[in-house]
């Protein structure tokens, strides 16, 4: 009967994990079963509009996407899906005006990023479409994105010309240049317009240098504008001062005091007043007076780069990356030079470092080492594979991030969130969120996700998760935080699955540090999942984590022997064996291995197996009390007597020779325990006994002594032991007299 919630909370989630691994035929039959149920819930409809669009099913999936959207019109997400489902069946201009209607509705909704980046769909898709050019237009000019607004009315522009609307064309380029008076492209189209002269080819939107090239050092929030205001500020102040600055050696004609003053007021003045000439002319004039100041090597070059004089700039700010105050905006200034000079390799070392020294300001002191070593780690991925484009993109997230206005907040916003999604391993990298697309709403539904959970609110923060991931499905963070979701939920083997899965994929990624965390997550909530530790064995060998794999490959063998698989354990161990050369020495992790292997072989009953591994243990560690004992047991089995109290002597004399007396009464105590008829321990714990010159205990071992050796018929062993019991005084030694005069008549009692 339909109306079963339980079968239909069942087939979504079904759906939802089968859909995840890409088993979409699968996934397609658990929303059918969930639709059964509820043939009008808008999740499964929408899910099962996805999944046929993935198996190009494109008329089912759009008429499903279409019923739900028709259903609920105020959700943008099932606009979005309706749009990507119209786009891959090639009903371009129909996705674009899906985009456009999810773009309205996230406008309804305050969310003005993902409203764009829906415009950007509707432009993509349909790059003739007036509507979505000119929304894109609106929000560039509201956000004071002068290059990309600039972009915008040119492509408007080029859309009326191609309809021959020639006058609307013209009426756009002049607005466009309002925003840049002098921008080569518009006058181009102007020309053609007006003329019938061709554009030059490869025009097009600007592209986020020549954005940032167009605007104004004033306008940029970037920590370059930072140590810009420094710079000024601090050369002001050189004015004033009375002491001169200080210069270099061997310069032939020094500049006067007076002199330096003036050409810094002229400079800081010409910069005001937009003169860049006159302005690179004063400093370079300082500079050649050897006046060593980091603030004038910062200037000029921020000068130099404005005029697109790259190398020159370069030079100036290695001058200035030195000095602590400059650092952050030196490097971000060498950052934007390299590239634009298309040293992309280069450019992202230094902003990179930037990102760093932004990140290492907002994390404890002892996440600091770990923080370096994934930045460390991100350069090397990047070196590594020579991702150009990828490269490229994130370095333009980074410029985005760090140039706008407010973005110190933004960081430690970001820095709180990561630290909440860390809290199970090791520390997260601003680099992370940054390198996502619409990091800003990620975090957003990330902070209200954590919300949910912190108010039980699970479900809530599942589904604010998801649509996270709707917007990033490859910023892992997100999908992180949904493990420790479900972990709390009691849902322990979806969390599991989900942690392996997310430690494949920073392993592929070559992200090895959260690889090897996710993998010990999994681990922590089931420690018998051998496949898993095998893989987080391999991975900290190849990256030379040595102790850790040993750690590791210890707790695999010891999963065999709960499960009590000995050959299996042994063979762990054993690869374990020959790894452990290579760890720490300190550690001593052949002596743990091998005492692991000489168990398993006393287990077995192979006593002369285990008696090599625990000689091969007492080579290794000559005090190691556990092999000794163990090598007497052994030798005393096999028949060597001789050998069994060899060792315990070695042993003995080691803890006495160290002033351990004690430990070494201790042990033989332990075995007289084992076996009190022994008269080789009785003598040697006797003999310790007087060295510790506890007499009492001497005496009563001693007596004992005597009766064993009266017992096994050796007559002068007991009448030595009588002798040495009347040496210390017993308190009844008339009764011992008397029994030493029968013992030597060779009267036994």
């Amino acid at each position: 009967m339909a109306g079963n919630r339980a079968i239909y909370e069942e087939a979504l989630r079904t759906a939802a994990a089968r859909a995840w691994e890409r088993r979409w035929e699968e996934a397609l039959a658990a929303y059918e079963r969930a639709l059964a149920e509820f043939p009008d819930d808008p999740d499964a409809l929408s899910g099962l509009g996805v999944v046929l669009s993935e198996m190009n099913r494109h008329e089912e999936a759009i008429s499903a996407l279409r019923r739900v959207a028709e259903a609920v019109p105020d959700n943008p997400v099932f606009q979005e899906q309706l749009a990507r489902a119209l786009e891959r069946a090639g009903q371009n201009q129909e996705a674009a005006q899906a985009y456009l209607r999810a773009a309205d509705l996230h406008l309804q909704h305050q969310a003005q990023t993902l409203a764009l980046e829906r415009w950007k769909d509707a432009v993509r898709v349909d790059p003739e479409n007036i509507q979505a050019h000119a929304k894109l237009l609106q929000a560039y000019l509201s956000q004071r994105r002068t290059g990309e607004a600039l972009a915008e009315y040119l492509a408007l522009a080029r859309i009326y010309q191609a309809r021959g609307e020639r006058e609307k064309a013209l009426e756009l380029c002049q607005y466009a240049l309002r925003l840049d008076p002098r921008n080569a492209e518009v006058l181009a189209l102007m020309d053609a317009l007006r003329y019938g002269v061709a554009p030059p080819p490869g025009t097009g939107p600007l592209s986020p240098l020549e954005e940032e090239v167009s605007e104004k050092p004033e306008e940029r929030g970037s920590p370059v504008e930072t140590a810009r205001r420094i710079a000024l500020s601090q050369l002001a102040e050189v004015v004033f001062e009375e002491t001169p600055p200080q210069t270099g050696p061997l310069i032939l004609k020094p500049l006067s005091k007076r002199e330096i003053d003036a050409l810094i007021s002229r400079a800081i003045d010409a910069q005001a007043r937009g003169d860049v000439e006159e302005a690179i002319e004063c400093y370079e004039e300082v500079l050649k007076g050897g006046v060593i100041q980091p603030a004038i090597h910062f200037n000029l070059g921020l000068l130099y780069q404005q005029q697109t004089r790259f190398e020159e700039a370069i030079a100036q700010f290695q001058q200035s990356v030195t000095d602590p105050q400059y650092r952050l905006g030196s490097l971000f200034a060498l950052g934007e030079c390299y590239r634009a000079l298309g040293r992309i390799d280069e450019a992202l070392t230094h902003f990179l470092e930037v990102l760093k020294i932004v990140d290492l300001g907002t994390v404890r002191k002892e996440q600091a080492g770990d923080l370096i070593r994934l930045y460390d780690e991100l350069a090397q991925t990047y070196a590594a594979r020579g991702e150009r484009e990828q490269a490229i993109e994130f370095i333009n997230s980074l410029i985005s991030f760090l140039s706008e206005k407010g973005w110190e907040d933004k960081v430690i916003e970001a820095r709180e969130r990561l630290d909440m999604l860390a809290r199970e391993g090791p520390v997260l990298s601003l680099a992370e969120i940054i390198s996502a697309p619409g990091s800003e709403r990620i975090l957003q539904s990330i902070g209200l996700a954590q919300e949910y959970q912190r108010r039980g609110y699970h479900r809530a923060a599942m589904e604010e998760l998801f649509r996270a991931i709707g917007r990033a499905p490859t910023f892992l963070p997100i999908h992180r935080q949904l493990g420790e979701i479900l972990v709390t939920m009691g849902r322990t083997d979806q969390a599991i699955a989900k942690f392996l899965t997310l430690a494949d994929t920073y392993r592929v990624r070559g992200n090895f540090f959260q690889a090897v965390a996710m993998y010990e997550r999994a681990l922590k909530l089931a420690p018998m999942n051998i496949p898993a530790r095998a893989k987080l064995i391999d991975l900290l060998v190849s990256h030379g984590e040595i102790d850790r794999a040993l750690e590791h490959y210890l707790a695999l063998g010891d999963a065999y022997y709960r499960m009590a698989q000995l050959d299996q354990a042994r063979e762990k161990y054993t690869e374990a064996l020959q790894l452990a050369p290579r760890g720490n020495p300190e550690r001593r992790w052949e002596v743990k291995i091998l005492h692991r292997i000489g168990d398993i072989d006393i287990q077995r009953i192979e006593w002369r197996r285990a008696l090599n591994v625990y000689e091969r243990i007492r080579d290794l560690a000559p005090d190691d009390e556990k092999a000794r004992l163990t090598l007497m047991d052994l030798y005393e089995r096999l028949g060597r007597p001789d050998r069994a109290f060899a060792e315990l002597d070695a042993l003995l004399q080691q803890y006495v020779q160290k002033g351990k007396l004690e430990k070494a009464i201790a042990i033989l105590e332990d075995r007289v325990r084992e076996r009190p008829e022994s008269i080789p321990l009785r003598a040697r714990l006797a003999q310790l006994y007087l060295n510790a010159k506890k007499i009492d205990n001497a005496l009563r071992e001693l007596d004992i002594l005597g009766d064993l050796q009266l017992q096994a018929g050796r007559l002068q062993d007991a009448i030595a032991t009588v002798r040495l019991i009347l040496r210390l005084n017993p308190p009844n030694a008339d009764a011992y007299r008397q029994l030493l005069r029968q013992l030597e008549a060779g009267q036994i009692p």
